[in-house]
């Protein structure tokens, strides 16, 4: 393996591993995010915000990934999200 080839992919590496830790602090932020709207009587799932949030990351994503890719990947982060806070729901929070 030549050492560029090395090298990028150490620099990979590095990326996911900081990519995944960010990955599973956005998931344990997501069930904060739940408790609040429950507590202020709002709806879980708001697609209008995860329409808005879909906008602002295609107007700032400054490339070479598409504006599609992003989208892509957003949504499946989104609906991980949501598998997650129904995974992790309090059985009494629902009843109320």
């Amino acid at each position: 393996m030549s050492t560029d080839l090395a090298a990028c992919r150490t620099k990979i590496d590095a990326l996911d591993r900081q990519l995944l830790q960010l990955m599973n602090e956005r998931q344990r932020i997501t069930l904060d995010v739940v408790r609040a709207k429950r507590e202020s009587g709002l709806p879980v799932f708001d697609s209008g915000r995860e329409d808005a949030l879909l906008q602002k990351l295609s107007e700032i994503n400054p490339g070479p990934m598409s504006s599609d890719g992003i989208r892509r990947i957003w949504l499946a982060i989104m609906s991980e999200s949501r598998i997650y806070q129904a995974l992790s729901a309090d059985p009494s929070e629902e009843s109320r």
